[in-house]
């Protein structure tokens, strides 16, 4: 058996670049990871803070048109009951959330803390089954205070019926 030489040279990389381009390659990959890393975070928490900001203003915006709507707002044990023409909607505050129930309708919750800091008439505390016509309450949002206040004009009428 012969054995035949080659002459010519085979074209390739050699270990050591190919252990270069290895290791570009890493460094790239760990740099993009930590930037998706960093920018999903942020992501994150803007998309929670968000959620926070909106449940808040569905509360505020329920409150007030319900507000509004009332003939009769009452104080209840642990929240208000307003009665209107389409019905009664009932609010339970609690320190971790707001529990709004409406006619047959399933109760909506919304996890927020709240904290009541007056029902009242005619500038006086409301006692349990009084009539109402403001609510002061207080809530915070990535640690900042937000006082909310609820008022409703009552004509004579609503107040002798």
């Amino acid at each position: 058996m012969k054995m035949v030489k080659l002459q010519r040279k085979v074209p390739a990389f050699t270990i050591v670049e190919v252990t270069i381009a290895m290791l570009i390659a890493g460094i790239v990959i760990a740099i993009t990871y930590t930037a998706y890393r960093v920018v999903s975070g942020t992501y994150l928490d803007y998309t929670k803070k968000q959620d926070r900001v909106a449940v808040l203003s569905v509360v505020d915006k329920l409150l007030k048109k319900d507000f509004l709507d009332a003939s009769q707002i009452t104080r209840s044990v642990n929240g208000l009951q307003l009665n209107s023409v389409n019905g009664t909607v009932a609010y339970e505050f609690a320190a971790a959330y707001v529990l709004r129930r409406q006619l047959s309708l399933p109760a909506d919750t919304f996890k927020i803390p709240v904290k009541i800091s007056s029902f009242a008439f005619e500038h006086q505390e409301a006692a349990e089954g009084t009539t109402v016509d403001q609510l002061d309450l207080q809530t915070s949002l990535e640690g900042e205070e937000i006082s909310l206040l609820y008022t409703k004009k009552y004509s004579a009428q609503n107040l002798f019926n």
